[in-house]
């Protein structure tokens, strides 16, 4: 990683643009076509439109030739700065060197050589808050005495996920013990994969309570949908992640959906483009900024998400 502040960056090529009255920076999207990096790609805009920085956005699709695309398109605009959520590590030196060694934030993945700071989430302890809220629930109702413990994920390749998932059972091991039968669903991180592998899951597992803790919130309603076609709604206990908006009314009026976390995506640009703006200008930034985190239940979801409707609507 290259050292905090912008003159690292800079150095190292000669080829950054010079500053002009209105800078511009570029935007590296992970794949919008994800409600979550829909949030975050929002939340870039809005806070570029307020700093009055030009933005430049391209969405790389989640794939290497995506990623290569958008840097080239990203050093013909010129821009002074960029913010990106390419995944790829062994591309980090190649896009670093296509858009002109400018100063760039990361957003969840490092960016390699050019990157001046890394935008984190802790995914560990945002498993770990959910997973902790399932071990209260589980030692203060059943004194850990639970059928199952099943874990809806994405699969090896997720490194995020996995660090969420793995938080999970940190914090369920906080309060409980993991019980004997335990069930680990890869590629179980969509509404329809997690539904039908759940299917499969209860029918195979009888009795209650089965503890479900899904690395998305979408996975957690699809798992919920299973019991439900089953009838068996009353014997799984579920915490997901994300805090999606499609689950907040499940969250606050359905009993059997425990807990999730929130990481508010839509205001990390108040965050990034502010501060890039400034290594732009020559400042420095740490280097880590650190998202902020909420563990969300039915008691306060209308506190951290007032629009949330009312369980009669």
């Amino acid at each position: 990683m290259a050292p905090a502040g912008a003159s690292a960056a800079a150095e190292s090529s000669p080829t950054v643009p010079p500053l002009s009255a209105e800078p511009s920076i570029g935007y590296i999207a992970l794949d919008d076509s994800q409600a979550y990096v829909q949030a975050i790609t929002g939340g870039i805009r809005e806070a570029a439109a307020d700093l009055g920085i030009g933005l430049v956005e391209c969405d790389a699709g989640w794939t290497r030739p995506g990623v290569r695309t958008c840097a080239t398109e990203l050093a013909e605009a010129g821009v002074h700065g960029v913010i990106s959520m390419q995944p790829f590590a062994d591309l980090n030196e190649d896009v670093c060197a296509t858009v002109g060694g400018v100063p760039t934030i990361g957003i969840l993945y490092d960016q390699g050589p050019c990157q001046v700071s890394l935008f984190e989430i802790d995914q560990a302890e945002s498993g770990r808050l959910a997973g902790a809220a399932l071990g209260t629930l589980a030692a203060d109702r059943w004194d850990c005495d639970v059928r199952a413990y099943v874990s809806l994920e994405a699969g090896a390749d997720d490194v995020i996920g996995g660090a969420r998932m793995d938080g999970f059972r940190t914090g369920y091991k906080e309060h409980c013990a993991m019980p004997k039968q335990k069930r680990t669903l890869t590629d179980a991180q969509h509404q329809i994969t997690a539904q039908t592998q759940m299917g499969r899951v209860l029918d195979e597992i009888k009795g209650r309570p089965i503890i479900v803790a899904g690395v998305s919130d979408v996975a957690v309603m699809g798992a919920m949908n299973a019991a439900r076609q089953r009838e068996r709604s009353n014997h799984t206990w579920n915490a997901g992640q994300l805090a999606d908006p499609v689950a907040h009314k499940a969250i606050a009026c359905d009993p059997h959906f425990v807990a999730s976390v929130a990481q508010f995506p839509e205001r990390f640009g108040a965050t990034v483009v502010p501060a890039l703006g400034e290594v732009i200008e020559g400042g420095e930034m740490p280097a880590t900024l650190d998202a902020e985190l909420a563990l969300v239940t039915a008691s306060n979801i209308r506190d951290v998400f007032p629009e949330v409707p009312a369980c009669d609507e």
